[in-house]
């Protein structure tokens, strides 16, 4: 194959790079339908047809709108933020009343706050994910040994690995050295030896939005310093991490696969500088972006949500070249 016809390719890194700002608008459209509706009794986070998919939706249109440098899509999520509506969102998590969030939802929190401090300077979310982070960080600490096998084994809202990453950014991000280091150790001590338990094979499942492996594998290249993944990473790889991409999910979760995977693989890309995992990447945004039914149509399957894990997908090539 002569490399002009590899730049024609859609699966090409030239063509995905010359697609991706159309790919993020064409995401923002249905998140941009959902966040404002009044799907549930939440006081502000009300869209989305869940808590933790309203969460993920107004992160998802701020970043759309700072990386598009398109206003409106950070205007409406601005809309959502009612300063009366936050208190009663903060009121409802103190009550108790939002515990079935954890860990999934609070994890998406801690994200959505900490890119409004970071790319948009407001610290409204603060206080509120302040709570989260809190209550994240104990119920973390909380698990049995089975427990954490099991929930780093678990592909959907249940996963620790998930969480750990999120609340250790959060973290960094405040300087909170100590909790950061306290989740170095987690992920150094329970994390890093569940190669048994957590095979690759794991990722072939396709019944659930998360692929648990590969989640494991962000946690630990993120959280642990190189000198002490770098021998852990090479028996790692050692097995093949091909995947394919899903052209027809069999189950409304298993939308979310192919934008999942690419968090996995893009840091395995920045990390080895293995174009293999760049190109899985790609292979898999372009796969789910040609089928506009999986992430834009069927609100209440998918279109409530899946274009959200496409635009966080989306922002790890454009922010971290």
């Amino acid at each position: 194959m002569t490399s002009g016809h590899a730049d024609r390719s859609p699966f090409s890194w030239e063509a995905f790079c010359a697609s991706r700002l159309d790919y993020l608008s064409a995401l923002a459209a249905p998140i941009a339908g959902g966040v404002t509706r009044q799907d549930t009794s939440h006081p502000a986070f009300h869209g989305c047809v869940d808590w933790h998919s309203c969460i993920h939706g107004l992160y998802a249109l701020f970043t759309v709108s700072r990386l598009t440098g398109e206003p409106r899509w950070s205007e409406l999520a601005e809309s959502v933020l009612i300063p009366e509506k936050l208190d009663q969102e903060l009121s409802c998590i103190r009550n108790d009343e939002l515990t079935g969030e954890l860990p999934y939802g609070y994890a998406w929190f801690l994200k959505l706050a900490q890119d409004r401090q970071r790319f948009f300077r407001k610290d409204d979310l603060r206080v509120i994910a302040g709570e989260l982070a809190g209550r994240l960080e104990a119920w973390i600490f909380s698990l049995s040994e089975s427990a954490i096998l099991t929930h780093a084994r678990h592909r959907a809202y249940g996963n620790v690995s998930w969480a750990v990453l999120n609340l250790w950014e959060w973290a960094q991000w405040n300087n909170d050295l100590e909790l950061a280091e306290t989740l170095s150790a987690f992920t150094r001590e329970h994390l890093l030896p569940l190669d048994q338990g957590l095979p690759h094979s794991i990722d072939h499942l396709t019944d659930e939005f998360f692929p648990a492996a590969l989640q494991r594998t962000r946690a630990i290249l993120a959280i642990l310093p190189r000198h002490e993944t770098a021998t852990w990473l090479s028996r790692y790889l050692a097995e093949d991490v091909q995947l394919e991409p899903i052209h027809r999910p069999a189950f409304p979760h298993s939308a979310g696969l192919n934008f999942s995977r690419c968090w996995g693989f893009w840091d395995l890309y920045q990390y080895t500088e293995n174009s293999e995992y760049r190109d899985q990447y790609v292979r898999h945004v372009v796969t789910h972006m040609n089928h506009p039914e999986y992430w834009r149509d069927d609100y209440k399957k998918y279109g409530h949500w899946v274009a959200q894990f496409g635009v966080y997908a989306l922002a790890m090539s454009l922010d971290n070249p």
